[in-house]
């Protein structure tokens, strides 16, 4: 009964500052959003559409495949005759359709604009090349008698697909500090600003055990014969709920919100197993670290210097502001050192990967490991302070 007492007097205080419960709730979801639609032109499942300029001097049938061909490997892009504006070109040649069956053969000509990124290039080098490909198929075909020249356009683009395309199987391999290069905007934002936002449970936990000392609230509880216990479960189980609840709504919103808005829904593949285990040992991290803070502070000041630095750095090393992808290699060792680290390699292989429980159960351990000792610390900290609290005692 006492326990349940202090972890209501814990949830309501925590209800009561506004200031806490924005930086728990609202702040991560705003980063969320926000940095999810920052990244979503840079990393997503699909290129965007293109708008480029085909120059066609003598059309025909050839070019007419060729162009179907192209717009295929270019989906939802478009194709003008002419344009003012600086766009790719792609210039078919005027003997495009009496030159196909030559060998060696001199393909189309392509222009970019002075701004157009490689990656743009790379693409439209490719689906020229492959489209290409397809049309001197056909005319091989035609020329040799195997297809009827009068075959319909859709139908002579079907079989140069199905003469030229293979199935190939891909695998991600799990591999810690390389999936973020292949996480589109969701499931790296997701996951990155949820974790900071959980780490945050320190501040409100170290703020209010600083209050709580200073008002002689700790005394009375000592004279009152509460065991230590019984304190320190009142500070922990009320913020690993919170925690919980923070990593349950910010997923929900990653599935059913960011499409809302037009950005890439977030799925959650595997084993709802792997991610209750994930969201216990994160949480459990957090909170020992909260303790470990509340317990070291000697003042409300310093416990919001030491968090509020502690999580930026944690956070800027470890992945969660910039992808570890693009980091050089000497950053990505170090973002070994950092919990958030641990915990969004644990969310890529369950999100990118496509793990289960056992690939992300060394992830967990590290968390596991590290609330053990910052928890270890913290109470330790935590026992010695409540002890040499006294009336007289000032901070």
């Amino acid at each position: 009964m006492r326990l349940w007492a202090l972890v209501r007097k814990e949830i309501r205080l925590l209800l009561r500052d506004p200031h806490a419960l924005a930086v728990l709730f609202i702040m991560p979801t705003l980063f969320l959003l926000l940095m999810a639609g920052a990244m979503s032109s840079y990393l997503q499942d699909q290129p965007p559409p293109m708008r480029l300029v085909l120059e066609v001097p003598q059309p025909s049938a050839s070019s007419e495949l060729f162009e179907a061909a192209l717009l295929a490997q270019l989906s939802g892009s478009s194709l003008v005759a002419a344009s003012s504006e600086a766009l790719p070109r792609i210039s078919l040649a005027a003997d495009f359709s009496a030159t196909l069956l030559e060998v060696p053969h001199q393909g189309p000509h392509l222009s970019y604009p002075a701004q157009t990124d490689a990656q743009t290039r790379q693409r439209l080098r490719s689906a020229a090349t492959i489209a290409l490909a397809q049309t001197r198929l056909l005319a091989y075909l035609e020329d040799s008698g195997a297809i009827d020249p009068d075959t319909p356009l859709h139908e002579r683009l079907k079989i140069a697909r199905q003469r030229t395309q293979s199935e190939i199987t891909e695998l991600q391999l799990l591999s810690s500090g390389n999936l973020s290069g292949r996480a589109n905007a969701s499931q790296l934002s997701v996951p990155a600003w949820l974790i900071f936002g959980m780490f945050f449970v320190m501040l409100p936990m170290a703020a209010g055990f600083q209050r709580e000392q200073q008002s002689g609230t700790l005394l009375r509880f000592r004279s009152m014969g509460l065991s230590l216990s019984s304190l320190v479960l009142s500070k922990l189980l009320p913020y690993l709920a919170i925690n919980l609840l923070q990593f349950v709504l910010l997923l929900a919103l990653g599935v059913y919100g960011l499409p809302a808005i037009g950005l890439p829904a977030l799925s959650l593949p595997g084993n709802p197993a792997a991610y209750a285990v994930l969201a216990l040992s994160l949480s459990l991290a957090t909170c020992s670290l909260g303790l470990f803070l509340a317990a070291l502070a000697r003042s409300s000041e310093q416990a919001l210097l030491l968090g509020g630095g502690l999580n930026i750095i944690l956070a800027a090393i470890g992945g969660i502001m910039v992808p570890k992808s693009v980091m050089p290699e000497a950053m990505r060792q170090l973002a070994e050192i950092s919990p958030m680290s641990w915990a969004l390699d644990a969310f890529l292989t369950l999100l990118v990967g496509h793990g289960s429980l056992a690939d992300i159960a060394p992830y967990c351990a590290r968390l596991l490991l590290f609330a053990a000792l910052l928890g270890g610390g913290g109470l330790l900290l935590f026992t010695r302070r409540v002890r040499q609290t006294q009336w007289t005692t000032h901070y």
